[in-house]
C-alpha cells in the first residue's frame, strides 16, 4: 500500500503569448523516484520502477529528446534541487536564443502534508514550488505521485476543489496556474502489487499511450489525460478496502489553447482493441509477463494504446470467462486484438482475500499412451547373460494428470503413470518357461512451463515422486509369486499440445517422457530401473 497519494499538474507561464508550434518548443523532463520511507513510514515497492515508466512514455511518444530527460532515483533534497537547477540552466540558454521550452517534472515517492519524503530526509513543498515556479520557461507541467494532494494546493493558498469527475478547461496554455491533486489531503491511495506500481501512474500512463484520446486526433491533452486517469483511478481503487481519490483542480489561467502530453500517433507501433471487445482488459508484454495496460472497455468502440512493437497476451475478463488473445504487434505497423482469435476458458472463483488473481488460471485434465524401451543395466544384462532370460513384448506407459496454472505459463502437475513394464522368458525343455515380469505405477509431482497460446502451445516439465513396482515370477510348474518394491523416482519430458478451433477446450498431444526409476532389487546386488524413454499422444482437456 501506497501511503497518501497526490498528483498535482501546475502550468506556469513566464509570460503572456500564443503557444509556439511544437518543431519551436524545447522539452526537458525530470523524472524522481524515491522507494525510501521516512520515519514511521514502510518502503514503497514501485516508485521508482513507475518513474523509469514515465521516462519511457516521454521519451517514446512526448517528443522529448533521450538527453533532455534527466532520471533521478533515490535522491536526497540537494540532488532533487540540482537537477532542477540543470534544466533551468538548459532553460535559461533556451530563453537567451529566443526559443520557449516547456518543463516537465514527476515525482514518485512518499510526502507528509508539507513536504516531500526522501527517506531520512525532507523537502518543503513551499521550497519545491519556488523553485518550479522560477523556470524560465514558457510552461511546467509538474506531477506529483505523492501523499495528501491537497497540501499543494494549500501552499498556495487555495481551496482543494473536491469530488467532482472533470472540470474541463480548454484554455490551459500561455499563463497562469493550475493544480491536479489526485486525492485530498485526507484520503489514501495505494500500490498494487497486481499491476506493479500505483493506481494513478498506471492509468495514467494508459491515457498517456492513447486510451485518454477521446476525441482520436493522434494527441492526449492534459484535459484528456486527466478525465483518463480521474475516471479509471476512482473505478480502481472504489473497490479496495483503503476506498477511492478524488481528484480536485485549481486553475487561474489565461490565454487559450490545449496543452498536448503526447502523441500516440507517433508511436513505433499501436495495438488495437477490436470494437466487439467489451470487459476488463489486461495487457501483458512478453516474455516479462509485464503489465502494460489494464482497462474497463465498453464495447461499440475499438481502444488504441501505443506499444513498443513486440509479442503480446491480452486477457479480456467477461461475465463467466475470461478470453486469452496472443497477439505481436509489428514495428512501424499495428495490429488489432479480435475476439475470434482467442482461446476462451471458463473463470475460477476465488475470495477476495488469499492472493489469488483476478484473472482465472484454469485446470487441465490430461490421458496419454506410450511406447518405450528397455532400460539396459546390470539387471537386465545378467537376466539376459547369466541366466539366459530374452525380453518380450513392447513396453506400455498409461498416464493420468491435472496441471494446474499457478501463474502465466507456470503450472503445477500431478501425474498417476502405470508403466507395463518387462517380460522376461527362458526356456525349460519338456516344462513352462520361467517367466519374470515387472509392472509398476508412479505418482509424480512437478512443475511444467509452456509457451505459445491460443491453438499451438509447447512445453517443457520436470519432476519427481515415488515408484511402487510389482515383480511376478513364476516357474516351471506354473506356480507364481510376486515381490513388491518401493522406491522413487525422477521424470522430465517436453512436447506440445493442438487445439484446433473446431475442438472446443479439447487438445491433442504429442509428447516424450524419460523416467529414471531404480527400484527393483535381486539378491546379487542389482537394481532394475523400471522406467525408460517413453514417446506418447493423448487427449487433453482445459476446464
Amino acid at each position: 500500500m501506497r501511503l497518501p497519494l497526490i498528483l498535482a499538474l501546475s502550468l506556469v507561464a513566464a509570460a503572456v503569448a500564443p503557444r509556439p508550434a511544437a518543431a519551436q518548443t524545447s522539452s526537458y523532463a525530470i523524472v524522481v523516484g524515491s522507494n525510501a520511507g521516512g520515519p514511521g513510514q514502510d518502503d514503497l515497492r514501485f516508485a521508482e520502477s513507475d518513474a523509469r515508466r514515465v521516462a519511457t512514455v516521454l521519451r517514446d511518444l512526448g517528443g522529448y529528446p533521450k538527453a533532455n530527460v534527466h532520471t533521478v532515483l533515490s535522491p536526497t533534497p540537494a540532488k532533487l534541487l540540482a537537477a532542477i537547477d540543470e534544466v533551468a540552466a538548459e532553460v535559461e540558454t533556451d530563453k537567451a536564443a529566443g526559443r520557449q521550452s516547456m518543463v516537465f517534472f514527476y515525482y514518485s515517492g512518499h510526502a507528509r502534508a508539507s513536504a516531500l519524503v526522501l527517506g531520512a530526509d525532507e523537502l518543503a513543498l513551499t521550497d519545491l514550488r519556488a523553485k518550479l515556479t522560477a523556470l524560465p520557461d514558457t510552461l511546467t507541467v509538474v506531477v506529483l505521485d505523492a501523499c495528501q494532494s491537497g497540501a499543494f494546493s494549500r501552499v498556495k493558498g487555495a481551496e482543494a476543489a473536491a469530488d467532482f469527475s472533470f472540470n474541463s478547461r480548454t484554455g490551459l496554455d500561455a499563463a497562469g496556474i493550475a493544480v491536479l491533486a489526485s486525492s485530498s489531503e485526507s484520503e489514501l491511495s495505494q500500490e498494487s502489487d497486481f499491476l506493479e506500481g500505483s493506481y494513478f501512474t498506471h492509468h495514467l500512463l494508459v491515457g498517456l499511450r492513447g486510451g485518454g484520446d477521446h476525441n482520436k486526433d493522434g494527441r492526449v491533452s492534459l484535459d484528456e489525460a486527466y478525465q483518463y486517469a480521474y475516471d479509471q483511478t476512482l473505478l480502481a481503487t472504489a473497490q479496495t478496502a483503503v476506498g477511492g481519490q478524488h481528484v480536485s483542480l485549481e486553475v487561474d489561467l489565461k490565454g487559450q489553447g490545449e496543452v498536448s502530453l503526447t502523441y500516440p500517433e507517433k508511436a513505433d507501433a499501436t495495438l488495437t482493441l477490436a470494437a466487439e471487445i467489451a470487459g476488463d482488459v489486461l495487457v501483458e508484454r512478453e516474455p516479462a509477463e509485464a503489465v502494460l495496460a489494464e482497462v474497463h472497455k465498453e464495447a461499440g468502440a475499438t481502444f488504441d494504446v501505443a506499444v513498443p512493437a513486440g509479442r503480446y497476451r491480452v486477457l479480456v475478463r467477461m461475465a463467466t470467462t475470461v478470453a486469452r488473445c496472443p497477439i505481436t504487434v509489428p514495428g512501424g505497423g499495428g495490429a488489432t486484438v479480435e475476439l475470434s482469435g482467442c482461446d476462451e476458458i471458463a473463470l475460477v472463483d476465488s475470495g477476495a482475500k488469499g492472493g489469488g488473481s483476478i484473472w482465472a488460471l484454469p485446470w487441465t485434465l490430461s490421458f496419454g499412451l506410450a511406447a518405450g524401451g528397455v532400460v539396459r543395466d546390470e539387471f537386465s544384462r545378467h537376466l539376459e547373460d547369466s541366466f539366459e532370460y530374452r525380453q518380450e513384448g513392447a513396453r506400455a506407459a498409461f498416464t493420468f494428470d491435472a496441471a494446474h496454472e499457478l501463474w502465466p505459463h507456470i503450472f503445477g502437475i500431478a501425474r498417476l503413470t502405470h508403466l507395463e513394464g518387462e517380460t522376461w522368458k527362458r526356456d525349460i525343455s519338456n516344462f513352462d518357461p520361467l517367466t519374470f515380469h515387472v509392472a509398476s505405477d508412479a505418482l509424480t509431482v512437478g512443475a511444467r512451463g509452456s509457451i505459445g497460446e491460443n491453438h499451438l502451445i509447447g512445453w517443457a516439465e520436470a519432476g519427481g515422486g515415488v515408484t511402487w513396482s510389482r515383480a511376478h515370477f513364476t516357474d516351471e510348474m506354473h506356480v507364481s509369486s510376486t515381490d513388491h518394491h518401493l522406491g522413487a523416482h525422477l521424470e522430465a519430458g517436453a512436447g506440445f499440445t493442438w487445439r484446433p478451433g473446431w475442438a472446443g477446450r479439447l487438445g491433442f498431444d504429442v509428447d516424450a517422457r524419460w523416467i529414471y526409476a531404480p527400484t527393483v532389487d535381486n539378491d546379487i546386488g542389482d537394481t532394475m530401473d523400471v522406467g525408460g524413454l517413453f514417446v506418447g499422444f493423448g487427449l487433453s482437456y482445459r476446464l
